[in-house]
């Protein structure tokens, strides 16, 4: 397999300043995108010392000299615990960092991650930015979110329409930063030919249907053209909310997945 990476992040139609951070690492086959929250700017320092962290980490793990952070959980792979003890690390930076400064109390950040070894893809995230795989044309959502929304929705109070309008879509009941710790949330999948992974925050699917954009993707010239028109679309509905994308295509070829062929990062 070869993956082609490529991220766009805009800051909107509305917002005075972009508060999310996207990170495309190649050498470590560590995607991310975060989007912070609070006030004084804090929402940008910590989705941007989230990803720097999570960066530092696992380029400290590969030379072996990252501590473990948490617990390992025996239903995931090694691959998928280092992700999440990046996360806990990163976590943990943002927290003392928000203590330190009182401008900076209450920051915080979501964070979706993922991290590739041969064609096996660890998914960490926490908060309500999210991942979806593109397979065969089928859309599917690999994350769930933790916001009040969501767990109104999972508790039978509300259907999914009604929350497409409720009040109350920006509470979240999980990020990085409020805390010492945070549980973070751990999957795992297997990269087949074709398979597209798309990493955003809530600034896409919040004012772009799921359905349109898998449609987008499949009819985009190029990855980087899908990230463009991705982030066009959003501003088209309005553009309420910064907007970052990520899209991950895996295509059958002579390498393996260690080695990423090509890489656009605009924004």
């Amino acid at each position: 397999m070869e993956l082609t990476a490529c991220g766009l992040t805009d800051v909107g139609l509305v917002r005075s300043r972009n508060e999310d951070a996207i990170l495309l690492e190649p050498s470590l086959n560590l995607y991310a995108v975060a989007d912070g929250m609070g006030g004084h700017k804090g929402g940008e320092f910590a989705s941007k010392i989230c990803l720097d962290t999570l960066k530092d980490y696992l380029t400290r793990a590969a030379q072996g000299r990252a501590p473990l952070v948490g617990d390992l959980d025996s239903a995931h792979s090694p691959l998928a615990n280092l992700l999440g003890s990046a996360v806990g690390f990163a976590n943990r930076a943002v927290f003392e960092a928000a203590c330190a400064k009182p401008e900076w109390r209450g920051m915080g950040t979501t964070l979706v991650a993922v991290t590739i070894a041969d064609n096996r893809v660890a998914i960490a995230h926490v908060g309500d930015s999210r991942a979806y795989l593109l397979r065969n044309g089928h859309f599917e959502q690999l994350t769930q979110d933790h916001s009040w929304i969501e767990e109104q929705v999972r508790a039978g109070l509300m259907n999914r329409d009604e929350a497409l309008f409720a009040k109350g879509r920006n509470l979240l009941t999980r990020a990085i930063g409020q805390d010492a710790t945070v549980k973070v949330d751990l999957d795992e999948l297997e990269l087949q030919d074709g398979d597209c992974l798309l990493l955003c925050s809530d600034g896409l699917y919040g004012m772009v249907a799921d359905e349109e954009i898998a449609a987008l993707v499949s009819a985009a010239a190029s990855p980087q053209a899908a990230c463009r028109e991705l982030v066009a679309c959003a501003n088209g509905r309005g553009g309420r909310d910064n907007i970052s994308v990520i899209l991950l295509t895996a295509e059958a070829g002579k390498g393996l997945l260690a080695g990423v062929k090509r890489l656009f990062t605009e924004g």
